[in-house]
């Protein structure tokens, strides 16, 4: 894993330097802001580059879903294993929050879809009539379109990923009541919205007994309930995709884990 001596830690943490840093990994970190795009643009919400030969996503039921969010790796800093160019697009449906649990998650791309193109071409591609799609703002976490910002940063494990444990074991309460645990957590959470890195999550990383869902290694985008900009997960979540390592170095995004979470 890649090393940096220029990641701050509180000086309870200095101690155990070395091995936090060998968690490093790579990430884009993803600032939104308010500005309208281009159909090829990166952007949260608003309209997707969609061929005039491509149909728009439906659900399982039928219903039209919307642009949750637009990815053109072109705009994008160079991310070890991700796609140097191309568009990839996740679309969700509002069933996807009917009768949620506390929280909920799926692989079977049912009432989400991922859509990738590895190459863009403007002159094959279609806007989409408003009425194609319920516009209704009621369920859906994005309240206006946004484009992108990224950079590059590099993240130790978060706190409560299944691998933090493994990693960093000794950060536990110390001699002198110190709780390095406690420390960690209010330090490395992993929020924000970015694109590789570790997740956040609101209570336990569910990969965290299942062999199955371990295989989704990757990170593949974040987006966390912020305020400022009108995102907002029911009450205050957050929502993952996940990918396998290797499907994601054959550009193949068809099987992808899909958690979101609230208080």
């Amino acid at each position: 894993m890649n090393k940096t001596t220029n990641l701050l830690l509180p000086k309870e943490l200095e101690t155990f330097r070395s091995e936090i840093e060998e968690t490093l990994l790579s990430a884009v970190i993803i600032s939104p802001f308010k500005r309208s795009t281009s159909l090829t643009e990166s952007k949260f919400a608003g309209e997707p580059y969609l061929p005039y030969y491509q149909t728009y996503p439906k659900d399982i039921t039928g219903e039209p879903m919307r642009l949750l969010a637009q990815i053109n790796f072109a705009e994008m800093p160079t991310l070890q294993d991700f796609p140097s160019q191309g568009i990839l697009q996740f679309f969700i449906s509002s069933n996807i929050f009917t009768n949620a649990a506390h929280y909920h998650e799926d692989i079977f791309q049912q009432f989400y879809k991922i859509r990738f193109y590895p190459t863009v071409n403007t002159d094959i591609a279609a806007p989409i009539h408003e009425t194609t799609v319920n516009a209704s703002n009621d369920w859906f976490p994005i309240n206006q379109e946004l484009a992108l910002q990224f950079r590059s940063e590099q993240e130790p494990v978060s706190a409560l990923d299944y691998r933090a444990t493994h990693y960093l074991p000794n950060l536990k309460p110390h001699h002198d009541d110190v709780n390095l645990h406690e420390i960690y957590l209010q330090h490395f959470l992993g929020a924000g919205a970015k694109i590789g890195g570790y997740a956040y999550f609101l209570e336990e990383d569910i990969r965290h007994e299942s062999q199955l869902l371990q295989r989704y290694d990757v990170l593949l985008l974040q987006i966390d309930s912020n305020d400022e900009f009108g995102i907002m997960w029911d009450d205050s979540g957050v929502g993952k995709f996940f990918i396998n390592r290797e499907r994601l170095l054959q550009e193949d995004f068809s099987d992808i884990l899909f958690q979101w979470e609230h208080y």
